[in-house]
């Protein structure tokens, strides 16, 4: 695992950090598929081999680039699906690395959803 970027917030410390999945990837084929001069599986299919990158805040995980997808849908559908008609306003308070805003803008009934979060850093670090 190697940190990629380290910030100092108002409220935390965001650290993020990249790995490879070692039964899945390696570093072969990482290195082959950001080579720009080839053009072979590993440059046609990047998506396969590019690393995991994984979010904390204050030494906690929250989330990862890759897998926790599950998670945000078990939080964020239930509700939604339980308004009747379909929610057309959400408001999400807190969630600076984006992902319940992601799981909502897949209900098609939403036509506004406004994220507050007091952390400006955390959504910044979340972007990068």
């Amino acid at each position: 695992m190697r940190q990629i970027g380290s910030k100092r917030t108002n409220f935390q410390n965001v650290d993020v950090y990249e790995a490879l999945i070692s039964r899945q990837q390696s570093l072969h084929g990482y290195e082959k598929s950001i080579e720009t001069s080839a053009d072979n599986y590993y440059t046609q299919n990047n998506f396969f081999f590019q690393p995991n990158r994984f979010l904390f805040s204050d030494g906690v995980m929250q989330s990862s680039s890759l897998g926790d997808e599950a998670y945000y849908e078990a939080l964020v559908h239930p509700a939604m699906l339980a308004h009747e008609i379909g929610p057309k306003r959400v408001a999400i308070i807190g969630g600076g690395e984006g992902a319940t805003l992601r799981e909502i803008l897949r209900q098609k009934t939403v036509e506004v959803c406004t994220m507050i979060e007091i952390d400006a850093g955390m959504v910044q670090a979340a972007r990068d």
